[in-house]
């Protein structure tokens, strides 16, 4: 015996197939799914993240990144002096509080990885 939801999601389905509003997933058939890219989280947890993700929900770690992103590119633009100081005191303040969460430090010091990197393109979107 069916639930009333299951009732509900049977005639549904019948109505779209009756007016031909389902979409055409023959390219599907007979090729395996997509992987799934909750893979390396446990199994009981998959769902409430997934949960999370539709909702929109973006985790601290990230959203930090982006605004650090969105304030370099915006910072390459930028021509008045004190306004770059202000954006170069925000980006390193989001910085550290992104070195806080991730427990680690980011390496962007002379030392770091990427300081040649940074360095080089700074200095090719100065020259523009």
């Amino acid at each position: 015996m069916l639930s009333v939801i299951q009732t509900i999601a049977e005639r549904k389905i019948q109505q779209a197939m009756a007016e031909g509003s389902l979409p055409d997933l023959s390219h599907w058939k007979n090729k395996p799914l997509p992987p799934d890219d909750m893979a390396h989280v446990p199994e009981d947890l998959r769902m409430a993240y997934r949960l999370l993700k539709n909702g929109g929900y973006v985790p601290e770690e990230v959203a930090l990144q982006q605004e650090i992103t969105r304030l370099e590119q915006l910072l390459a633009g930028c021509t008045d002096e004190r306004e770059k100081v202000r954006q170069l005191k925000r980006i390193s303040c989001l910085k550290t509080k992104l070195e806080c969460r991730m427990g680690r430090a980011i390496e962007l010091g002379e030392d770091g990885p990427y300081y040649e990197r940074v360095v080089d393109r700074l200095s090719t979107l100065k020259s523009r």
